[in-house]
Formats: C-alpha cells, sequence, structure tokens
C-alpha cells in the first residue's frame, strides 16, 4: 500500500530546505548591508576637523566662512 502522506512529507522537505537556503542569503545580505552601512557612517569621520579655527580677522590664513559664525546681518543692519 502507498504511503498517502509521501507527497506531503516531500513537500515539507522540499520548503524547509528552500526557506533555510532563502533565510541564509538573508543573513548573508544583511551582514553585508550592515558592513557596507558602517563603512559610510566611518567615511564622514575620516574627514571630520577636529581642531577648528576661529578666525581672529583680516589675514592672509583666513578664509571665507570662518567668520560666519560672528556676523549677525540682522543685527548689522
Amino acid at each position: 500500500m502507498a504511503d498517502p502522506f509521501k507527497g506531503f512529507t516531500e513537500f515539507q522537505a522540499a520548503w524547509l530546505k528552500a526557506w533555510s537556503h532563502s533565510a541564509q542569503n538573508m543573513t548573508t545580505m544583511l551582514t553585508h548591508m550592515l558592513d557596507m552601512q558602517q563603512k559610510f557612517l566611518s567615511h564622514a569621520a575620516k574627514y571630520h576637523r577636529d581642531h577648528v579655527e576661529i578666525a581672529t580677522g583680516a589675514s592672509l590664513t583666513d578664509k571665507y566662512g570662518k567668520r560666519a559664525h560672528d556676523i549677525d546681518p540682522e543685527r548689522d543692519i
């Protein structure tokens, strides 16, 4: 007599195998995404200036934009 559950158990085994491969691929892609995100976030720290020089006045070493913090256009009108 044939086993009535043979097809069902084969289907379950195939489904479980496909699910495990899918979960493994998803885990691999998640770790890859987290690694790329970590590299992206650490990239900004690589170019971050630790020492910001405040402009002391008009000189050849002062650059445009450094005095923006002490100029108030509303007050100087």
